[in-house]
């Protein structure tokens, strides 16, 4: 994983980088004692480096698993600050150099790490206790801040300038790995998103949104819950693919099922499955507001439906299709639904009497007609118009089900808020959708209702009560003046 070797060669370039800083640090005492004879507490800050580096290096091989790397890093910086604390002490903080050394290890500490105020507290604490162990045990407390050699200053000039180089350069390629990682990582989730969007499309959205959420295991699992089940066919597709070829079939039952999909989805239905050109919708889970709302959304979109296909037929004739109508059944009841199949293969759906009661109603509903049980019927008789049908003897039932037609939704409270306008009688079929007008093409649409109720009345006038047609009523009047005069005169 990109991570993990980031975080590896970041552990091994601090390594690299801090082996370097502790050895300068030890020539730079050493420079400093250069003048007088060497003895063993000049070397004290070498050794002293050696045996932090050795633990700091057992610090990241061994508790690594214990400690956060967060954790790691303010126990490193405790001890990079008694390293310095003790190389102060052997230069009896020479200005000079103390000056460079505090100022490159502040940039070290704030450019690698992330230090807390406890761990910057901390690592205070410690550097001054260890600054004055370090006097009293080897270095003593004489000849503070004086002048060092001319050739430590340079030294430490040149350490400084190094220190500031190598770290601007490791900081850019860290950031350079940064943003590559990040790149990374964000072409990944760009491809996850676009495979999950992809498998998406093969499952139900509202089931597909709980799964994401966490809701809902992708496991072997049911219950049973009270839901409104809905089937939809369409007649005479059978036919029609004995008429059309492929590619025309293909087109007509796609524009079918997408336009009906988008209904199911603006009333939040699960789409469980397309069953060649008819479809299994249901209301009541995942999401659900309640058994009545959830049967009346599902009367709603069924109407929805409906009168999408009104459009969708007119369209198809224009294009040379036959006429086609769809037929509806809706049913609700107590269903057991869930995941059913195998541990590598498992279906979302469910499984009850009024599944299959609502697919014998759609086939037994007559073309555009929406057929709804009983139970359903007490549900949504408040908001929908519904005509009682003849006890249906349906097939795999043992009794009569008692079954209502879905004319409409009742619009007397809102009657000048109607959007559709559907009705159709011998010779006359009106489609009006205001939703799709646009408020610049009102008036023609007036104008064009206006010239038909003119129209109709002209013919209204010229059609006797016997619906006999007749060219003028004053032809009615002397035909019949005549007849009297002809009656008269013969009877003279």
């Amino acid at each position: 994983m990109p991570f993990e070797r980031n975080v590896n060669n970041k552990f091994v370039l601090e390594s690299v980088y801090r082996f370097i800083a502790y050895l300068m640090l030890s020539f730079g005492v050493l420079l400093y004692y250069f003048p007088m004879p060497l003895q063993f507490q000049h070397y004290v800050v070498s050794i002293f480096s050696a045996a932090v580096f050795v633990a700091i290096l057992c610090i990241f091989t061994l508790t690594k698993h214990k400690f956060t790397r967060h954790q790691i890093k303010q126990i490193v910086f405790v001890l990079d600050s008694c390293v310095i604390a003790v190389a102060l002490s052997a230069v009896h903080l020479s200005f000079v150099f103390s000056g460079l050394i505090l100022a490159s290890f502040w940039y070290l500490s704030t450019s690698f790490n992330k230090i807390s105020f406890v761990g910057y507290s901390l690592g205070f604490l410690c550097a001054v206790m260890t600054f004055y162990v370090s006097a009293f045990l080897f270095f003593g407390f004489e000849n503070y801040f004086e002048d060092a050699s001319i050739y430590l200053t340079i030294y430490s000039f040149i350490c400084f300038c190094a220190c500031f180089g190598v770290t601007n350069y490791f900081n850019k390629k860290a950031l350079k790995n940064l943003i590559t990682t990040k790149d990374y990582y964000q072409e990944q989730m760009n491809r996850y998103i676009q495979f999950s969007n992809q498998l998406s499309r093969y499952a139900p959205l509202q089931l597909w949104q709980s799964i994401m959420r966490g809701d809902t295991q992708a496991k072997i699992d049911y219950k049973r819950k009270k839901m409104t089940v809905f089937f939809s066919d369409v007649i005479g597709f059978t036919q029609l693919a004995e008429k059309l070829i492929p590619d025309d079939l293909a087109f007509v039952l796609n524009d079918y099922l997408s336009h009906m999909a988008e209904i199911a989805k603006r009333y939040e239905g699960t789409l469980d499955k397309f069953i060649g050109d008819g479809m299994l919708i249901f209301f009541g889970d995942p999401q659900s507001r309640g058994v009545e709302q959830d049967a009346k959304h599902c009367i709603e979109m069924a109407i929805t439906m409906r009168q999408q296909m009104h459009v969708l037929r007119e369209r198809w004739l224009k294009m040379g299709f036959p006429e086609l109508h769809i037929r509806m059944g809706v049913s609700t009841g107590y269903c057991h639904v869930g995941n059913y199949g195998s541990d590598y293969r498992m279906s979302y759906t469910l499984i009850g009497h009024d599944v299959n009661l609502a697919a014998r109603l759609q086939a037994a509903a007559h073309p555009d007609e929406i057929l709804i049980a009983d139970e359903t019927y007490r549900l949504v008789k408040d908001e929908f118009v519904c005509v009682p049908k003849e006890l249906m003897q349906l097939k795999g039932l043992s009794e009569p089900i008692k079954t209502w037609q879905v004319i409409d939704k009742y619009t007397g409270i809102r009657s000048d808020l109607q959007q559709w306008f559907d009705y159709e009688y011998k010779g006359f079929h009106l489609l009006l959708n205001l939703d799709e007008v646009q408020h610049y093409e009102y008036q023609q649409l007036l104008d064009v209702l206006e010239q038909m109720k003119e129209r109709i009345q002209t013919q209204h006038d010229l059609t006797t009560e016997q619906g006999i047609a007749r060219l003028d009523t004053r032809d009615e009047v002397q035909d019949s003046g005549s007849k009297l005069g002809g009656f008269e005169s013969d009877k003279a």
